[in-house]
Order: C-alpha cells, then sequence, then structure tokens
C-alpha cells in the first residue's frame, strides 16, 4: 500500500483575519503557523519520503519546504495543480462576516450541504470537480508508486473533501467532521482497494 502524509499548510495571514483562502489568493504563513510546522517536521524527520507532491500555491509550498528541510532523505518537491485550493470565485479574499451577511442560504450550504451548494452562482469550484481532481492524483501515485511513503501538502477544504470521500462518506456529509487544523497531519495507507487511516489531524 502507499502510505500518505497528508499535511494542511501553516496558518497564514489571510486565515488569522478570518477571509476565505481558497484557490485564488495567497498570503506568508504567520510565525505561529511556522512554528507549528516546524513541530510537525521535528516529528517527520525520520519520515524516508519516496516523493513529496504540493499545491502551487506558496503557503503549501512553504509548508512543505520547511518539512522537507527536517527530513532524513528529502526528494524533490514536486508541484501538482491538482492540489490547488477549491476556487470559491466571488468569495476568495473575502471577510467570512461579510460573506455570511450577504450569502446566508450559499453560505449554510457550503459549510453544510455541499451537494447543495450552487458554486455557479458566486463563479466557484464545485465540490465534485474538487473531489474528481484530487482524486485522481491519488489514484495516479497509488498505481504509480504502490509501496511508497508520499507527503502531500494542500489545503483545508481540498483534505476535507479528498479525505472523506476516500473514507466512504457520501458528497452531502463530507463537511460533518469539520475541516483538519492547519499545520495538521493525516497518514493514510491506501491501494486500490481500500483505505487505513493511522491517523487523522494531528497537529503538534
Amino acid at each position: 500500500m502507499t502510505q500518505f502524509y497528508f499535511v494542511r499548510h501553516g496558518k497564514t495571514e489571510i486565515n488569522a483575519e478570518g477571509r476565505f483562502n481558497g484557490g485564488t489568493v495567497d498570503s506568508p504563513l504567520i510565525p505561529a503557523g511556522v512554528a507549528a510546522t516546524k513541530r510537525m517536521a521535528q516529528h517527520l524527520k525520520s519520515v524516508s519520503f519516496d516523493m513529496a507532491l504540493t499545491s502551487p500555491q506558496m503557503r503549501a509550498q512553504t509548508t512543505a519546504k520547511i518539512i522537507l528541510a527536517e527530513s532524513i532523505n528529502a526528494p524533490i518537491l514536486t508541484i501538482i495543480e491538482e492540489l490547488r485550493e477549491m476556487h470559491l470565485g466571488d468569495w476568495d479574499g473575502k471577510k467570512i462576516d461579510q460573506i455570511t451577511a450577504d450569502f446566508p442560504e450559499e453560505l449554510k450550504n457550503y459549510r453544510m450541504r455541499p451537494d447543495l451548494f450552487d458554486a455557479e452562482k458566486i463563479h466557484a469550484e464545485a465540490y465534485p470537480n474538487l473531489i474528481a481532481r484530487s482524486i485522481k492524483v491519488i489514484e495516479e501515485v497509488t498505481r504509480t508508486h504502490p509501496n511508497d511513503k508520499v507527503l502531500v501538502v494542500s489545503h483545508g477544504i481540498l483534505l476535507m473533501a479528498l479525505l472523506n470521500t476516500l473514507k466512504g462518506v457520501p458528497l452531502a456529509k463530507i463537511r460533518e467532521s469539520g475541516i483538519v487544523d492547519n499545520s495538521s497531519l493525516t497518514i493514510l495507507n491506501h491501494s486500490k482497494e481500500k483505505s487505513v487511516f493511522e491517523t487523522w489531524g494531528q497537529t503538534f
């Protein structure tokens, strides 16, 4: 089985400001985000990764580089476009409290009923597309690297959707368990036949 180490990027300025941090915006990690990622890097430094994949967004790349800097055998970091965060269209970068006031029904579905979320209304990406593009990456890596350890650094909504889908959770319920924290680690042993989670959203 392929052993995936899924990491959500460290906390950023946009996270700290209470704004939507989707696929078309970016900002640097704040000091607390760097510190939390460095603690994780210490925890993972003895893991010999065969492959390291990251979203193209700088917050994910920075997080990946902090982890690999401590790794005993760091592979070359590969940027994967399909690991980019969900495109949130008109909401990206906007204050969450502003969107809560302006789009109460749409936000409710976005957070509680992904199957009812009307992405086109706000020029955003639909959940099924997010899931399809991220699962394609995992299935391809599983096929080509069936016995390897793979670091994957990505984002909160993408990881929530991807991991819950791999767990067998239906679209309508993928948000019920919440989003993993910044600088958190989820370890998955995955093959074509099954998915076995070792840890979920571990923080350091």
